[in-house]
């Protein structure tokens, strides 16, 4: 599989995401998950933990997987774009998200590690906006405050209670116990430099605590503690072994934009065509990855293979580049991948990144609306395969109700009408129960605790169209 460097297999843990709990992000006034891996004990590195996640449209189904990118975004220290204050809810004016982790490492030990921050609108400065923003939300900006990392873990590596060792919302940024480790009681010039950093970060709209300035201050400290294991296990997990993947695809396999295709070890996708060079770094990368595609691909959509079609060229900043144009081969014959149905091409995109997910213990991949354009056979047997030989985690969304049939109800949620209670896990399902029958009997009975669908009523759709057509008949 891919090569991960000795640096990397040395300082990450096996890792799980354990909880994700929102507030007031989008239409989700309050919602948790939890997941399995918290309830059930995985040996190090040893099988895969799946969650799907059913519903209604707009019931918060989108919003788990926007939750999950903005959180690796964070961590990774990237500057939040102006619109993800799309993601605080109109009426409230923050949105928190607190997300939870089982690190795991070989020598047994097992740890929880738990990161929470809130968002909040501000005004963006007056100098920063233009008269064609002043009208509407480009005036504002996004930020990130009140952040927190909790763990059961001490310096000292043993375990104990949940105590938090980073907070953002105290003066002093860091518990009593992590200022022992770093700070010797705080002198006021790092008091000083800590205060203002924590204030540009949030006019920067990004992380305090995974910023490039804090993480340079603790690496001056030569001290590498468990707190800054934690830290940099945190940042390592964000940037390379947690991959996210929108419905943004799906929108670029519409338009034939290009091959929108997740690589492990590149923080973003890449959208490769025939118009738009690579370096040749970047290239390496592409070549391995449609390598071991091609490997799997066969296996899955009989007798295609993708080709690899390059012409040298020099990319602006005077590098050698590449232009890369995909093709198909399907016996003989060969044409443009971008031919080729929306399905497979939605397959091929995620391929990469679900091959390294299956292989590797420690990388979790989410993907919304994993059956957009998937046959559902096909569907259900990847998912089949992830659970009974998958090493990863794989975290998805999906209409189709073909794997309610066939994964473990165990690894099931679903989103309910109540905006206060988004995420739940329905009662009383027995070893035998079809798990697809009783959700669409609770669609139509409602036994559960709380309504699974907001029921629509044919009658009024049928009035409301003829109503619709009658207002747009062209007179004779």
């Amino acid at each position: 599989m891919y090569i991960i460097s000795d640096e990397h297999s040395k300082r990450l843990p096996f890792v799980r995401i354990r909880k994700i709990e929102l507030k007031n992000f989008k239409g989700v006034m309050h919602g948790m998950i939890d997941f399995n891996c918290a309830k059930e004990y995985v040996p190090y590195n040893t099988k895969s933990d799946i969650l799907g996640l059913y519903g209604q449209n707009g019931s918060g189904k989108s919003s788990l997987v926007e939750a999950i990118s903005m959180v690796k975004g964070i961590m990774c220290g990237y500057k939040m774009a102006s619109s993800w204050i799309s993601m605080i809810d109109v009426e409230a004016d923050w949105a928190e998200i607190v997300i939870g982790f089982d690190f795991q490492y070989e020598n047994g030990v097992c740890s929880i590690v738990e990161y929470s921050m809130k968002l909040v609108r501000q005004e963006r400065k007056k100098a920063d906006v233009s008269e064609e923003d002043s009208e509407d939300d480009n005036k504002y900006t996004i930020g990130i405050c009140e952040e927190i990392i909790r763990t059961n873990m001490y310096a000292t590596g043993e375990i104990g209670r949940m105590h938090s060792i980073l907070d953002t919302k105290k003066n002093l940024f860091c518990s009593q116990v992590f200022e022992k480790e770093y700070f010797e009681n705080y002198n006021s010039e790092i008091k000083d430099e800590l205060t203002y950093l924590k204030r540009k970060c949030f006019d920067d709209s990004r992380s305090f605590v995974f910023s490039e300035e804090v993480e340079s201050l603790l690496e001056e400290k030569k001290k590498k503690s468990k707190y800054f294991e934690i830290l940099s296990e945190l940042d390592l997990f964000a940037n390379y072994y947690l991959y996210v993947i929108s419905t943004h695809t799906s929108g670029l396999v519409q338009l034939r934009a290009g091959l929108p295709i997740y690589i492990p070890m590149l923080d973003r996708p890449l959208l490769l065509n025939e118009r738009k060079p690579i370096s040749k770094e970047t290239y390496g990368y592409v070549e391995d990855a449609i390598e071991k595609i091609n490997l799997v691909l066969c296996t899955i959509i009989p007798d295609l293979q993708l080709e690899l079609k390059v012409v040298p060229t020099v990319m602006k900043d005077g590098e050698d580049g590449i232009y890369i144009n995909i093709l198909s081969v399907r016996g003989t014959r060969k044409f443009p991948f971008s031919y080729e149905a929306d399905g497979i091409i939605k397959i091929v995109s995620i391929l990469a990144d679900y091959i390294f997910a299956f292989n590797q213990g420690s990388t979790t991949l989410v993907i919304d609306e994993f059956d957009s354009g998937v046959f559902e056979y096909l569907l259900g047997e990847l998912l089949q395969i992830f659970e009974s030989d998958g090493k990863g985690q794989f975290i998805f969304t999906s209409h189709n109700l073909r794997p309610l049939e066939v994964i473990d109800k165990k690894f099931i949620r679903f989103t309910t009408s109540d905006p206060h209670n988004r995420y739940y896990k329905l009662k009383s399902i027995g070893n035998t129960n079809n798990l697809r029958d009783m959700y669409l009997r609770e669609v139509q009975l409602g036994k559960q605790d709380v309504e699974m669908y907001k029921r629509t009523k044919a009658f009024k759709i049928v009035k409301a169209l003829t109503k619709a057509g009658e207002e747009n008949v062209i007179d004779g």
